[in-house]
């Protein structure tokens, strides 16, 4: 980071004349985002290209869809080294681009919460069709997973290890027990920000299969069906042959969304840059040499990768160009230094102007240059919650979180009534887990533990938790 952008940053953590740091903070930041959102599209469009060569024809067709349609804006927005003719009408097409993409993620996400719950509840009654060994007694069992959550000082791991257990231990909580946990754990987010709280709840959400997408089915008709079979599992009376062809079912559907949830998030990876990169463009001002460098060198090898993308698949000539290759020794280690050096003190700055001066911000500088900055700051940071430039950075709004929390509640409380018992159980161990840890002091979470255990009667279902929690344990 050059040393004026460094002090100013500096001086407006230390509240020190924002009147004339801020709109020269904004200025400088604006060019640091659109350089680094450069570098990282030319780095990232390269390595996905590589991945593409032997992964093309595992890909979906939808999906190939959306890539060639991404593939084709290229040519046009990176045909030459300035982006300040014509930009404004390339925004439009990249906005509708990644809005397709988050609601095909949205959709995948959903999914594997659905099917990992129905994976938690045949797991709990895999034992009663396989041989099972030797049990320890419960106070036994318990012991080894209070020493495996407190056999270290690290009060991050030790949260951890709890979520861990919490996750896999027999639920044998009551509904309004379970609640109890949900509203602790949110009131402890609703005391941080805006953004945590809505990360938290929309993981709750989806692990609950709450909000399934309305486009789920047409998406994605294969996996519909799936769910469509699973739903109507009778987890009490299930037979050995159910449950084969139901984990055969789950096993069909995981590979199918490791696939494409992995391709999607790399396009939209890409996205997000090329959408940092068209925003950013109208504000970039005075670069130094090293950055017109890189800049170029981007811009010639984004061009050289999208050319071989159009290239004939089974044509055996698809090495990128020993040219390209060249232009990468000008971008070595710009990915890493910029995202650790600079990017960072400009978002903590960033951050800090939104919560203490952000009115001073829209003032002295023009307002939708702030907005584009804050927005910039999610696209880089890899935050797919936002749909535009919405800030989610300040302070919670308690009154109204609760209110949400509230709503959660009252959906939760109806989803029970529809969903089978064991399904019921796996939706409270994978919304709990998502939580900050709600136990109060080391005595409750032992408390836990021990009635957990005693009050499992299912031998099955116990079994199975503890041979999960030895994994867990035996691998950490």
């Amino acid at each position: 980071m050059n040393k004026k952008l460094k002090n100013i940053c500096r001086e407006i953590m230390n509240d020190q004349n924002p009147g004339e740091n801020i709109p020269a903070f904004l200025e400088m930041a604006a060019e640091k985002y659109y350089n680094a959102a450069t570098v990282r599209l030319a780095l990232n469009y390269f390595n996905f290209y590589e991945t593409s060569r032997d992964d093309y024809n595992s890909w979906s067709s939808q999906f190939l869809a959306d890539l060639e349609r991404f593939n084709k804006l290229l040519p046009d927005i990176f045909s030459d080294n300035n982006l300040s003719a014509g930009y404004k009408n390339y925004i439009k097409e990249v906005s509708e681009i990644r809005n397709c993409v988050l609601s095909r993620n949205n959709s995948l996400n959903a999914y594997a919460s659905l099917f990992e719950n129905y994976e938690y509840a045949l797991n709990r009654v895999e034992y009663r069709f396989k041989k099972m060994g030797k049990l320890d007694d419960d106070e036994t069992i318990a012991g080894t997973i209070i020493n495996f959550i407190f056999d270290t000082d690290n009060d991050v791991v030790i949260n951890e290890r709890i979520k861990d257990v919490i996750g896999q231990l027999p639920i044998r909580i009551t509904k309004q027990k379970y609640f109890e946990y949900v509203k602790k754990g949110f009131d402890e987010i609703i005391k941080e920000t805006e953004e945590s709280f809505y990360t938290v709840m929309n993981m709750v959400r989806r692990s609950a299969m709450l909000d399934f997408p309305e486009d789920g089915k047409d998406l994605y008709p294969e996996l519909w069906d799936k769910k469509s079979c699973l739903e109507k599992l009778d987890f009490i009376n299930i037979t050995k042959e159910e449950y084969k062809a139901a984990t055969e079912v789950i096993s069909q559907a995981v590979t199918l969304l490791k696939t494409e949830s992995f391709v999607y998030y790399e396009l939209l990876d890409l996205i997000n840059s090329l959408y940092t990169i068209l925003i950013c463009a109208p504000y970039k001002g005075e670069k130094t040499l090293q950055e017109r460098k890189q800049e170029e060198a981007a811009f010639y090898i984004i061009n050289g990768i999208n050319r071989a993308f159009f290239r004939d698949k089974h044509d055996d000539d698809m090495d990128i160009t020993e040219e390209v290759i060249e232009k990468f020794k000008l971008l070595e280690n710009a990915h890493e230094e910029t995202a650790e050096f600079e990017l960072s003190d400009i978002e903590d700055a960033l951050l800090h102007i939104n919560r203490y001066h952000k009115d001073a911000a829209e003032n002295l500088a023009e307002k939708n240059l702030f907005i584009t900055l804050l927005f910039s700051k999610d696209l880089l940071s890899g935050n797919t919650l936002l749909d535009s430039g919405v800030n989610t950075a300040g302070s919670a709004d308690k009154e109204r979180f609760n209110n949400e929390v509230d709503k959660l509640i009252k959906d939760l409380t109806d989803k029970f009534q529809k969903c089978d018992r064991m399904l019921i159980r796996a939706i409270m161990a994978n919304t709990i887990n998502k939580m900050p840890v709600f136990f109060d002091n080391t005595s409750e979470i032992i408390d836990y533990v021990h009635y957990s255990l005693n009050n499992c009667s299912d031998m099955a279902e116990k079994y199975a938790c503890v041979e999960l929690l030895n994994e867990i344990m035996d691998y950490q």
